[in-house]
């Protein structure tokens, strides 16, 4: 695990903690006992695992799990009705899309619109395509020749985590990354994948697939401004 410092000010004062370098481009993060004695301090990693024996659970909505456990079939999934009504007009919308599982380059195609969008500085963003390009799949959606969205997914121990969808704007009215995400989740379905985690967030989209709900943890090693600061409840009991 490598780690990276990150600066804050406290009363005009900077100030900094170390954090798994690569915490943002994945789904949870993931720490060992082993790894305690050798951690850079002071230290603060959010979005660990909930099935990690080491941290706290976190109070914050945001960082809870959305968990999707698949049946045999779609159809037998706990799907918000709403968003059952909504997937069989964006199937009719989408009528005309090709996919392709797992294009060569096609993230690098797609790169654009992330650069356009989220203005990730280019450091990150070298670091984010590494990664992903070595450890994620794709589904690429096609109307004619012209790519307009990439899903991106990681699978981990039998399981599916889904990373995002980069997708062009112009094509707002297709609602195309819900469209590769059922896609995505008949294809998991197919093979004989038990979970599909949609990650961390209490973004509404992700809460209509009928997930569960559990906390992540967090680990700290601060003092106490750098508990304050961040608003770390240092009460709370350890897991």
């Amino acid at each position: 695990m490598e780690y990276v410092k990150i600066f804050v000010y406290i009363k005009g004062k900077r100030t900094f903690y170390w954090t798994w370098k690569d915490n943002d481009y994945f789904p949870y993060a993931w720490l060992d006992k082993k790894d305690l004695k050798d951690l850079p301090i002071p230290f603060y990693l959010i979005g660990i695992h909930p099935d990690c024996l080491v941290g706290k659970e976190t109070p914050r909505k945001d960082e809870f799990t959305n968990i999707l456990e698949l049946s045999d079939s779609f159809d037998k999934l706990k799907l918000d009705n709403d968003l059952r009504k909504d997937l069989k007009r964006i199937e009719k919308k989408n009528e005309d899309i090709k996919i392709i599982f797992n294009e060569k380059d096609v993230l690098e195609k797609a790169k654009k619109w992330v650069q356009e969008f989220w203005k990730e500085g280019k450091r990150d963003f070298k670091r984010r395509m590494q990664l992903w390009k070595e450890k994620c799949y794709t589904l690429s959606a096609y109307v004619g020749d012209e790519l307009i969205a990439v899903h991106i997914g990681m699978p981990l121990d039998g399981e599916i985590y889904y990373c995002g969808c980069w997708w062009n704007r112009e094509h707002k009215n297709r609602s195309i990354p819900t469209y590769l995400l059922k896609k995505d989740i008949e294809r998991a379905i197919k093979e004989k994948v038990k979970i599909y985690n949609m990650g961390m967030g209490d973004e509404p989209y992700k809460k209509q697939w009928g997930v569960i709900e559990r906390p992540t943890k967090y680990y700290t090693v601060l003092p106490p401004e750098l508990e304050e600061e961040l608003e770390i409840d240092s009460t709370e009991k350890w897991v």
